[in-house]
């Protein structure tokens, strides 16, 4: 960890304080996750993907600078370096997953797995919330890869890549589910992953909407109107909410100056940086690094 990074990253081996787990692939019963987990009860990243659901019980999670209640039938799902800590448990059972990309692509070649919209959640909510039916299909799912795990002496690891390409599907679906229906869903659906996955690579480089259509082949009023239609707010929100959202982690996380902090997200000049953030957030950036100590 970097001297002037504050907030540390974890493997998967790193999570629960026991030797001998995989390093690539874990998974446990929520109400054991709980037992040993002091350290994530602080900010932290992964470098993996991870499924945490809620079968029974009360608590919160902390993702990105919002705070979420742990209740029965909630799904969250936590892409890498997302910031998140676990804030309080009360009687929580459920279902841990921890899988890296590795680990699923070894021989299922489908799209990267941030594609699907879920992942991306810094768009949207960092949960999903099933019904019964959904619940007892995903716990069914769920139990079959644990006892394939730790069942087997030697499991088998295309079994449960399977199940998981079969959970990812299925919430997929429940979350296209959830917004708009577009009268051009494959084509709008596409470009949006397409544009969301752009900006994860280059918010630092790319603040414009014309800069991104440009790259996806597409006018700057069609990529608007794919947002508006499918999330709600324009292109040139998203991609503000997204450097928004990095200005917080470093202003929370990092020892780094405000200038240094500005450079690194795009911004030449550290005044102006200054007026985007008080624009959007109703405070400068040293007010918002004040408020997080």
């Amino acid at each position: 960890m970097k001297k002037s990074d504050k907030i540390p990253s974890y493997r998967i081996t790193d999570i629960k304080k026991k030797k001998g787990f995989a390093a690539d692939f874990e998974f446990y019963r929520f109400e054991y996750f709980v037992t040993d987990i002091d350290h994530l009860t602080h900010p932290h990243r992964h470098d993996h993907f991870a499924l945490f659901f809620v079968t029974k019980g009360q608590g919160s999670h902390l993702i990105d600078f919002e705070e979420y209640e742990l209740k029965s039938g909630r799904v969250f799902l936590i892409a890498p370096g997302q910031i998140h800590a676990w804030r309080s448990f009360k009687g929580v059972k459920g279902f841990v997953l921890l899988f890296t990309k590795e680990f699923f692509t070894l021989t299922l070649q489908y799209k990267e797995l941030r594609a699907y919209l879920f992942f991306n959640n810094i768009y949207k909510h960092a949960y999903l919330d099933l019904d019964k039916e959904a619940g007892v299909h995903l716990q069914k799912l769920l139990t079959n890869i644990e006892h394939e795990y730790l069942h087997h002496r030697t499991y088998s690891q295309n079994i449960i890549r399977s199940y998981i390409n079969i959970i990812l599907f299925e919430l997929t679906g429940i979350y296209e589910r959830s917004i708009p229906i577009s009268a051009e869903p494959h084509v709008v659906d596409d470009k949006l992953r397409e544009f969301e996955s752009l900006i994860e690579k280059n918010f630092k480089k790319y603040h414009l909407v014309a800069d991104y259509a440009a790259i996806l082949h597409i006018t700057a009023n069609y990529l608007n109107a794919i947002c508006t239609r499918r999330k709600g707010k324009a292109a040139g929100e998203v991609i503000r909410d997204r450097i928004i959202l990095e200005a917080k982690r470093l202003l929370t996380h990092s020892d780094k100056t405000i200038t240094q902090i500005a450079y690194d997200l795009g911004f030449e000049d550290n005044s102006y940086f200054g007026r985007f953030f008080k624009k959007y957030c109703d405070e400068t950036p040293a007010g918002f690094r004040a408020s997080q100590v």
